[in-house]
């Protein structure tokens, strides 16, 4: 009988869990395009001319990691990452 009640409640909180999981990605997918139409997204390209000036302000200019984190906006682990990024991307005698 427990096992039984045990595994009914189970169930319930796992179909509670899928309506909040739907829910949420639901929200999330208004809220972006909600964010299209007020034009406040804008996507990838946004994304890159952001990534191309970090790695402006840590080669050309010679900044810090947390100095090129507060130029730009992003964390000095997102600048850590973007630096990564673009390092795999380059051929070895470009560095």
């Amino acid at each position: 009988m427990l096992t039984a009640i045990n595994n009914m409640l189970i169930d319930i909180l796992a179909a509670i869990s899928r309506k909040d999981w739907t829910s949420r990605r639901e929200r999330q997918k208004q809220g972006i395009e909600r964010a299209h139409s007020l034009g406040k997204y804008k996507g990838k390209q946004a994304d890159i001319e952001r990534h191309q000036k970090v790695l402006y302000y840590r080669r050309e200019k010679g900044l810090s990691i947390k100095e090129t984190a507060d130029a730009t906006g992003y964390s000095p682990s997102q600048v850590c990452r973007i630096q990564k990024l673009y390092f795999e991307k380059e051929p070895e005698n470009q560095r």
